[in-house]
């Protein structure tokens, strides 16, 4: 934490040494009402003075969300209780919170929207108060706020402590790739073959687990020494299985050396969506990105069946930074198949 002191022009150190010297000339010209009034002066500064320089260091905050992330565009309700522990109040105590880029992630209260966010509280002494506000990611990545500042101010308003917190001390959000829908996707004839055709990715014929009614199957799924035992037509049931191996490729270099794709953020969603419905299908998922890793190795993401590989996917694409190192041979992926 770093303290500014901001004081108003007449209070600075030169200004309150003329005030002094012109304290004593009046002192020995017998004015006394001017002696009474710049002692006053000086006497208001010196307990401004002493009481923020004990009020400053008995302020403390603690951050609380109750998501770990939010999607592009979701609003999420955040919480700072700041705490007062000296046995003296407060006024007109400040919080100033700025976000890197309205771009990044905005404030949201009611319709309006901003970078910046400003909250004045009274705080009693001994005492606590919960600040509730809304956030909401505009963009894909970690976020993190690029200002938090406290503004401690005297009863008088005479000059007041800045209190500035480092960026290492505030909280970070991770906001996640949209999840399209997959209405318009073109995958249906893949993952619901075994309904259109006699060989379905998703059907092992080598494993009969018992039989069923004949209903209408081609003649070699009849399970003839079954339906002479029960002297009805039984066909053979087949077990289905988690389908086949998919490996997913994202490609988002553009056209030119150098450069990414211009709609490089609606194909990281396009991706998502496309590595959580072949998951929700029971699919065995792997996914490639041709983003450098911290080993300088290509992104990837080994296939899983339980839900930590959706969790993978999503947090991984949330931190692909168009900033970073990406490899822009157009070969990699042949390699790396």
């Amino acid at each position: 934490m770093r303290v500014y002191k901001e004081t108003p022009f007449i209070l600075v150190p030169s200004v309150l040494i003329f005030v002094f010297i012109l304290l004593i000339i009046c002192s020995l010209a017998g004015y006394s009402f001017l002696v009474f009034l710049l002692a006053m002066i000086l006497s208001l500064v010196a307990l401004s003075h002493f009481y923020l320089k004990y009020q400053h260091n008995k302020v403390s905050w603690s951050f609380k969300k109750y998501l770990d992330s939010s999607s592009i565009d979701e609003n999420v309700k955040c919480y700072i209780e700041v705490k007062n522990d000296s046995a003296l109040p407060m006024y007109h105590f400040k919080m100033n919170i700025e976000s890197r880029s309205d771009k990044e992630m905005v404030f949201v209260e009611g319709d309006k929207e901003s970078s910046i966010l400003s909250i004045v509280i009274d705080l009693p002494a001994k005492s606590q108060k919960t600040i509730i506000f809304g956030l909401k990611g505009k963009s894909r990545g970690h976020h993190q706020w690029s200002n938090f500042e406290f503004l401690v101010r005297d009863p008088l308003l005479l000059q007041s402590y800045r209190l500035e917190y480092a960026t290492n001390d505030l909280p970070k959000f991770k906001v996640v790739p949209r999840i399209l829908k997959m209405n318009d996707l073109k995958l249906k004839l893949v993952l619901q073959g075994y309904k259109q055709t006699n060989h379905s990715l998703y059907l092992d014929e080598t494993s009969i687990i018992g039989t069923k009614d004949y209903e209408n199957e081609s003649f070699r799924h009849i399970h003839w020494l079954a339906t002479a035992k029960e002297n009805k037509l039984l066909a053979k049931k087949y077990q289905r299985v988690h389908g086949d191996f998919y490996s997913v490729f994202l490609n988002v270099v553009g056209a030119g050396h150098f450069h990414l794709r211009k709609d490089m953020e609606e194909l990281i969603e396009y991706t998502v969506s496309v590595c959580l419905h072949l998951i929700k299908e029971g699919c065995k998922v792997e996914l490639w990105v041709n983003y450098s890793t911290e080993q300088y190795g290509i992104l990837r993401l080994e296939n899983d069946l339980d839900q930590s590989q959706v969790r993978k996917i999503i947090g991984t694409l949330a931190l692909i930074n168009p900033n970073g190192m990406f490899f822009f041979d157009r070969t990699i992926f042949s390699e790396c198949t």
